[in-house]
């Protein structure tokens, strides 16, 4: 029990902000009230990250991130769907097929990262974030009210690995995932909604990574609301 509560609080904490703060506050008081909340979406490319820790080392699997990546942003727009946004995934293809949307979005990614580096749920509430000029020229380019930046983080730990980690620290088993919905007319940041799911330690099947990621994208939308 001492293990595995130890190994949630990590994987919480591996969270931009605590799950807590999220839950509490998740989005500005005018997206609440639905004054600022947008009816249709653009999913950017997920930022994922899979890693297997194995007994002798870490190993990140590009491959796999990419997978369950675009995996995640598919069921991140099932679930908008379901709340009534309209929804488009900007995938790759259609990135690297369009110079002009390539710059866009990668513009709109720095300052994204860049205004989160000081993210604080207060400062979300006082909308005192802003993601500049690039997040409302790209939202502009694709016609949509607001862009979703999102990341995935998936650790794969066996369990010689775990009982190590449990009492040396290190990497543990867990899935966390973050959406940041940013206004595509002010560039101001309106919702930021995070989920958490403990992972037990072992090796884990394609079928049960893919059920993972469903769940954590599922928890991540359910703050949304319709």
């Amino acid at each position: 029990m001492r293990f595995e509560i130890r190994t949630l609080v990590l994987v919480t904490a591996a969270c931009a902000v605590s799950s807590t703060a999220l839950a509490a506050r998740p989005f500005t008081e005018e997206f609440a009230s639905g004054a600022t909340r947008p009816g249709s979406i653009a999913i950017l490319p997920v930022e994922a990250t899979i890693v297997r820790a194995k007994v002798a080392e870490t190993q990140g699997l590009v491959d796999e991130s990419v997978v369950y990546g675009e995996l995640f942003a598919e069921q991140l727009e099932s679930h908008m769907t379901g709340k009534a946004y309209t929804v488009q995934i900007v995938d790759p293809v259609r990135i690297n097929a369009d110079p002009k949307l390539q710059e866009y979005v990668v513009d709109a990614n720095r300052a994204y990262d860049e205004m989160m580096s000081g993210y604080r749920p207060k400062k979300l509430r006082r909308r005192e974030l802003n993601a500049g000029d690039s997040t409302r020229l790209l939202a502009d380019y694709l016609g949509v009210d607001a862009i979703a930046f999102a990341t995935l983080n998936m650790t794969i730990t066996p369990a010689g690995k775990a009982i190590v980690s449990a009492l040396i620290g290190g990497a543990t088993s867990g899935t966390n995932a973050m959406m940041g919905l940013v206004s595509g007319s002010t560039g101001t940041p309106e919702a930021v909604l995070c989920g958490v799911n403990f992972v037990p330690p072992g090796d884990l099947t394609d079928a049960q990574m893919q059920a993972e990621v469903v769940q954590v994208g599922e928890r991540t939308a359910n703050g949304l609301p319709p």
